[in-house]
């Protein structure tokens, strides 16, 4: 019997206990859905025990998850086979905790069944056969044990691992090294824990410590890094949050199943997803390790399509599609699930096909029919729709009616499709194998003679390759027109220049020329600017906004041709295209009219012929026609000119501003009197819509734009006010009051009587000055506008001395002014 101990961290074989010898066969092909045994053969050799704990037996590659399972059919009385859906493994106990006979074992191994529930499987399943608690991986030969220990350091992790032992073999912190130990350290273990990498000695230095790959690099950098062999990190990891330096498998809640992040040795929150769980420990590769052969391992494929080829074809038939396969045969069906078995072998000839179909492959062993299908591809590609016979009709005329003339071949191009695919390639053959090899093509294409070959081949193609070829008869029918037959078409020139060119209209002209023929007649009318491109049709001329390339006048080839066939029915310069001159003139400058001395004429200059004219005002009012007309106030006017072939100018504008002689409003001239600095100012006083100078007591000048006068004596003035756009001159009279320094009463005519000078009617006559002596004595009292004071009291002549005099002056408005100062009298 074989005992095992399992001791604190360890399996112990019973000293002198010969390990089993585990031997498995199978290598099977497998067909998807169904059930089928996982060995062949299956033997347990142990030359001093006849029983054992039990077995593990794990798909250990390409195991989908909730997909497949491993299964103990018929009846096994003395075994209990536990399945773990996370890990894909299938473990086979005794009864109530008994050892079980290898006899037991070995049948109940054979009926152990491998199904899958997917119709697409595909790939490859590796099973293992292991005891004790260790899972087998057969691509290394390494055993895998996950050990539960909630909350446990990677340090504690680490040299707990150091002391698990699986039949001799000495056990260490996992390492991970490709993507076979990511499937059962991570995707099939029951937990998730820390392994053996760090970068605690250098920062984003990531090594694997432990095991045989120990001092190994795997990881240089953060998410961004790279690695120099293999690594297997989360999305966004390793971070170094928080100085986490050890990796761990990260919990399947988070991120990519199976993948790692990395975390800092001790974390204390057991609600936090990323902690630990435990640790997983890895047997196999060390020195020493003794050799063992306490595993074993077999296989089942599916078989694969590992080759296809499609296959298209123009237009409606069968096509010819194949596959190759890894084993076995290839079987066709019609639709990717379901469907109809259309045909066995590596080819398949498809049935007559319409449009594009898809076929699937499935490669078979034993007539399966379950697996991955692989679709390949039946086209059918559309050949040119096109008339595959043709007459192309052309006009003759070279003047010798020989049935010889040049063809615009090109023109097939919207002839020949009888739909509108796009995407089409036209050349030309002289022979019907040059088409269909699409060698030799004419070159002088768009002006082909008919005397080389009066048949032609037109090779179509499409943007699939198709080809299709038209037989093409070149026609020539003799050009007669209706004789004295011609058109023209007037414009006016555009933009006023009179340059001779202009836009016309051409769209009526196909209504002109049907008009000269019986009606019921099917013709199409088409314009060109030479003979040459009418006979080839080229360069048609779009029948609306033309411009004409030849200044003032320009003749037009119209063709005419038969609206059903399209033959030619004649070819001729019939179009006349003139171009009449707009009328020219102009206006005269910007005028000024003054209101006080309106109307104003204004009228039209340098006229170069006699024309009609209308003139508007801004408004669009019409205020006059003919040369000239008279307005009576400023604006804008416009004026348009019509020639007698009713062409319209371009308006002509002026401008006519207002003036007017000034309005000088008296109670608003400023005056300052009775001063040191007497002025006058006419800033407030004036008003019009002149431009204004000024001049003072001179009607000639001189005038200045300054409305102030200064430093003026006192006395009598006349200010002129004159528009300078010459509409007149307006004149005020202005007084400005002071007193005299002196008088000498010697009647000699001069300065023989004080008074105050520049007195107005400003002022009422209940005004008075009174005069005193040096002593306040009242000598005189006089009124402004008298005489004014001879230098005497009481009719006694007074001295030459100094007086003094006080003055009330009332104004019209009853305002009172009153002014004190002295004067001298000389004698």
């Amino acid at each position: 019997m074989l005992v095992l101990a399992f001791g604190m961290n360890s399996f112990l074989l019973a000293q002198g206990n010969i390990p089993p010898d585990l031997d498995a066969e199978g290598n099977q092909p497998y067909c998807p859905l169904q059930s089928m045994p996982i060995v062949t053969s299956f033997t347990i050799d142990d030359p001093d025990d006849s029983e054992i704990e039990s077995l593990n037996i794990q798909i250990t590659s390409g195991y989908e998850i909730g997909l497949e399972q491993l299964l103990l059919t018929g009846t096994h009385p003395n075994i209990i086979a536990t399945w773990s859906i996370t890990e894909g493994l299938l473990t086979l106990t005794g009864v109530g905790g008994a050892e079980i006979e290898y006899t037991d074992l070995i049948a109940a191994v054979y009926d152990v069944h491998f199904n899958s529930n997917n119709p697409a499987a595909s790939g490859e399943r590796e099973f293992s056969f292991s005891v004790g608690d260790a899972n087998f991986l057969p691509d290394n030969g390494h055993y895998y044990q996950f050990v539960s220990s909630p909350g446990i350091t990677w340090t504690d992790a680490r040299d707990q691992a150091e002391t698990y032992t699986y039949f001799g073999l000495q056990g260490y912190l996992a390492t991970v090294t490709s993507q076979a130990e990511v499937g059962i350290t991570g995707e099939q273990a029951p937990g998730t824990g820390w392994i053996g990498g760090t970068d605690e000695e250098t920062e984003g230095v990531w090594k694997w410590v432990t095991g045989p790959e120990a001092g190994t690099i795997f990881w240089n950098g953060g998410p961004n890094g790279s690695t120099p062999n293999y690594a297997n990190w989360n999305i966004g990891e390793p971070n170094n949050l928080n100085g986490e330096d050890y990796a761990h498998v990260t919990d399947p809640s988070i991120g990519t199943l199976g993948s790692w992040n990395d975390l800092p040795n001790l974390l204390t929150n057991p609600n936090d997803p990323y902690y630990p769980k435990g640790f997983i420990v890895e047997y196999g590769g060390l020195p020493g390790d003794p050799d063992l052969d306490v595993s074993a391992s077999t296989s089942i494929f599916i078989p694969f399509v590992t080759e296809t080829t499609d296959d298209a074809r123009c237009g409606s038939g069968s096509v010819t599609l194949s596959a190759q396969t890894s084993e076995g045969n290839v079987v066709w069906f019609d639709a990717e699930v379901g469907g109809n078995v259309v045909g066995t072998g590596n080819t398949l000839l498809t049935p007559f096909l319409n449009t594009s179909a898809t076929f699937y492959a499935l490669a078979s062993i034993n007539d399966c029919l379950n697996g991955e299908r692989i679709p390949v591809y039946a086209t059918i590609n559309l050949s040119p729709d096109i008339q595959n016979d043709y007459t192309l009709i052309n006009c003759d005329i070279d003047g010798s009616v020989d049935g010889i003339t040049l063809f615009n071949l090109t023109e097939l191009e919207d002839l020949l499709p009888n739909n509108d695919s796009g995407g089409l390639t036209f050349s030309y053959f002289y022979t019907l194998s040059d088409a269909q090899s699409g060698t030799n093509p004419i070159i002088n294409t768009e002006a082909y003679s008919n005397s080389i070959s009066a048949v032609i081949f037109c090779r179509v193609e499409n943007q699939t390759g198709c080809v299709e070829i038209a037989t093409v008869d070149l026609a020539v029918a003799a050009s007669t027109l209706p004789p004295g037959v011609s058109f023209t078409i007037q414009e006016c020139d555009a933009e006023g220049d009179n340059d001779g060119f202009t836009t016309f209209d051409l769209s009526l002209v196909e209504q002109m020329v049907q008009a000269e023929f019986p009606p019921g007649q099917q013709i199409s009318v088409y314009l060109y600017e030479n003979e040459e491109d009418a006979h080839l049709e080229q360069n048609v001329i779009e029948p609306t906004q033309y411009q004409n390339t030849q200044a003032n006048n320009q003749t037009l080839f119209i063709r005419i041709e038969n609206e059903l066939s399209g033959a030619c029915i004649g070819i001729g310069p019939q179009l006349n295209l003139e171009v009449l001159a707009v009328p020219e003139f102009e206006l005269e400058k910007n005028a000024i009219i003054c209101l006080n001395n309106s109307p104003l004429e204004i009228g039209v200059v340098n006229a170069q012929d006699n024309y009609d004219y209308e003139w508007t005002d801004a408004s669009g009012q019409v205020v006059g026609l003919g040369e000239n007309i008279e307005i009576n106030q400023g604006g804008v006017y416009n004026c348009v000119a019509f020639s007698g072939n009713g062409c319209e100018s371009e308006p002509q504008t002026i401008v006519v501003e207002e003036s007017d002689i000034a309005q000088i409003d008296l109670s608003e001239i400023g005056i300052v009197e009775l001063s040191e600095n007497n002025s006058i100012d006419l800033s407030t006083a004036i008003s019009g819509p002149g431009d204004y100078e000024y001049a003072l007591s001179n009607q000639s000048g001189p005038y200045s734009d300054n409305p102030q006068f200064t430093n003026i004596s006192p006395g009598e003035y006349t200010v002129y006010v004159r528009d300078k756009n010459g509409c007149g001159i307006s004149a005020a009279t202005v007084n400005v009051m002071g007193f005299p320094k002196f008088f000498s009463p010697n009647n000699d005519g001069f300065n023989d009587r004080w008074n105050v000078i520049g007195w107005s009617e400003r002022f009422s006559s209940s005004s008075r000055i009174k005069i005193f002596d040096r002593f306040g004595k009242l000598l005189k009292e006089i009124v402004p506008f008298s005489e004014g004071w001879n230098g005497s009291f009481n009719g006694e002549i007074l001295p030459q001395s100094d007086y003094w005099y006080s003055a009330e002056f009332v104004k019209t408005d009853g305002t009172l002014l009153k002014h004190s100062g002295h004067f001298t009298l000389r004698r």
